[in-house]
Order: structure tokens, then sequence, then C-alpha cells
């Protein structure tokens, strides 16, 4: 990448084929984009950091199915998007737990299609994660969420989730009307699939995936090969604390940190090791808004928060619902890099 240029993150609207979300975030997006993206001048890019739509554990036809009814239930959405790409905005998309079926190359073509009829390389769907050298690094992060990580995640750009064992809590949440009893059998059996899976991210054919990514990521091999590791799934971890987040939680408890994810500092230190760090380390997932440094590295961390109604965290999206978290990262001429954390509210005016 060369010149300057501004990227815009957001993430976690879960839009779906209803449109019952309180916050209205099908709403409020076009009206963002229309404001603040199209109104400004110069290279800018949109970054959609995962979960944006409810696309997950559906086969191929299915996928291509709601992912048009998604847009024709949100057709102001769909045009602001267009308006954008045929204005030369480059839309990305990183997959989520939530939208991991954008992966399949026939559901990302669509997309794009969709979006950008006249140039659908204006969209740009990213299975695993964007890597925008030296300026910044954005993932969905629920590959270090150990119940919602996918060991062989790249898998889902040759044929989505089909051949893909179910993360543990999907496991739990796939088949609601049995037993807890055939639940918990279900989500035992996931924890084994995830173990094997993590061996199997060791293989000579899940390296040459890895090899395949690194090419499109413009990263090292080795710094990949890290990557992919840095957050591996082990069973006699997992369910003890998992546990105690459960009964937490039945408690009205909870001991989800406000502070950077111990993941995203690990993340930022092994691309220094491998000389490729980044200005900015993005992710979301956890729909708590947050900027903060990371330890040990002059990397800065953001999470982008949610535009749906399940806000968490103690950001100022909390206590006002008309707060919509996103990232601006800024790349002037010269390549300084700036940014952070931000909130619009529509009524700005």
């Amino acid at each position: 990448m060369s010149g300057a240029a501004r990227w815009w993150l957001l993430s976690d609207l879960h839009l779906g084929a209803a449109d019952e979300d309180p916050r209205r975030p099908g709403k409020v997006l076009p009206e963002f984009l229309h404001r603040e993206v199209l109104a400004a001048a110069g290279q800018q890019h949109v970054v959609f950091v995962g979960d944006t739509f409810e696309l997950a554990g559906f086969p191929e036809e299915e996928s291509l199915a709601r992912l048009e009814s998604i847009l024709d239930r949100h057709p102001d959405t769909l045009q602001a998007l267009k308006a954008c790409a045929a204005r030369g905005v480059q839309l990305h998309f990183v997959c989520g737990n939530h939208d991991v079926e954008l992966a399949r190359p026939s559901v990302g073509a669509r997309l794009s299609s969709l979006l950008s009829p006249a140039g659908p390389a204006q969209v740009r769907v990213h299975p695993w994660f964007l890597h925008v050298p030296h300026v910044l690094v954005a993932e969905h992060g629920h590959q270090h969420h150990a119940l919602h990580r996918i060991p062989e995640l790249l898998r889902t750009a040759v044929s989505g989730t089909d051949e893909l064992d179910l993360p543990p809590l999907a496991a739990w949440h796939a088949q609601p009307s049995t037993s807890r009893l055939s639940r918990a059998g279900a989500v035992a059996r996931a924890c084994l699939a995830s173990e094997r899976a993590e061996r199997r991210v060791r293989e000579v054919a899940y390296g040459e995936l890895l090899q395949a990514e690194s090419l499109r990521l413009e990263l090292d091999g080795e710094a990949v090969r890290d990557l992919a590791r840095l957050s591996r799934f082990r069973t006699v971890s997992v369910l003890p604390r998992t546990a105690s987040r459960m009964v937490l939680a039945a408690a009205g408890r909870s001991i989800a940190s406000e502070e950077a994810p111990a993941a995203a500092a690990r993340v930022a230190r092994t691309l220094e090791a491998h000389s490729s760090a980044v200005a900015w380390y993005v992710s979301a997932h956890t729909h708590r808004a947050l900027e903060s440094a990371l330890e040990e590295s002059t990397t800065r961390y953001v999470n982008t928060g949610t535009w749906s109604s399940d806000v968490r965290g103690r950001g100022p999206d909390q206590s006002d619902r008309g707060a919509f978290p996103f990232a601006v990262v800024d790349v002037a001429e010269e390549g300084a890099i700036s940014g952070g954390l931000r909130y619009w509210r529509p009524d700005n005016g």
C-alpha cells in the first residue's frame, strides 16, 4: 500500500434475515457510510471486522440464499455499500464466527457481485485476518476464544464449514431442544474434535493452506504458522475456566476483563518477532469497545465493540445506545500513522 489512506473499522452488526434488533444497525449503517465515509476525500477502506451477518453453519446453497435474503431485508444498507464501492471505496469483510460462511468462494463471490457488480474486486473477503503491512492487523478474535475457535479455519475458504466439526459452544447450542446431558455429550465430542484438529494444523496439508495464505497476506510464512498456533485449544484448561464463568454468570457476576486480552499482546509480539510489527491490532467478538496499549509492545489495541443491542463493557455505548463504536486509522502521505477508537452518533447533524 502506498500514499495516504483512511481505514474505517467496525464490527458485530449481526444483520439477519429479520430486523428485530432495537438498535437497528441496518438503519444506522447507511447514514454512517453516507455522512462519514462518502463525505471523506482520498483513499478510503471500510473494514467489517466480523459478525456482519448472521451466516454460519449453512450448506452452500442455503448460505447463498440467506445472504441475499439478508441484503434484501436491509435495502438501505445494500444501496449504501454499493454507493461506496462505486465511488472507489474498498470494502473488506473479515469473517467472524457468526458469518464464517462468507469464506466460501461462491458466497464471497456473490457478495462481491451484489455490492459491486461493475468491479467485484472492490469487495474483499478475509477468511482469517486482514494485514496491512506496518499499519494494522484486523481479525474478529474468535480464534482466541477456545469455545468458538476453529483450529482449521482456512478450510472454510475451500468448502465452508461442511467438513469441519462444530466448536464446543456451537455444539452446545446446535440442538437446544435436547436434554442437557445430550448437549453436554455433544460438547465433549466437540472438545475431542478440536484437539484432533489442533494436531492437523501442524501437518503438511494444512501447512500448504497456511503458505498460500501467507502470500495473500504479504506476511512471512513462519509468522503465519506461529499465529495459527497462538491460541491452541486445550480441553484441560478450557473446561474448568468455562465452568467457573457459568457459575459466576448464574450468580449475576462476570469475570470478563475490561483490559486488552492477553491474545492481543501475543499477536503483536509474534509479529514483532518476525520483523512485521504493526501500529494497530484490531479485533472484535467480545462486544466491548476498548482502546489500550499492549504490554511490552509498541502496537496499540482497539476492540470495535458492537452495533447490535448486545453491548458489553464500560464504554459510553453502554449507557447511550445512540453511540456506535468504530476505529479509524489514518496513514499520512509521508507514512505517519494515527487513529483510535471513536463513537458515532446519528444525531450529530
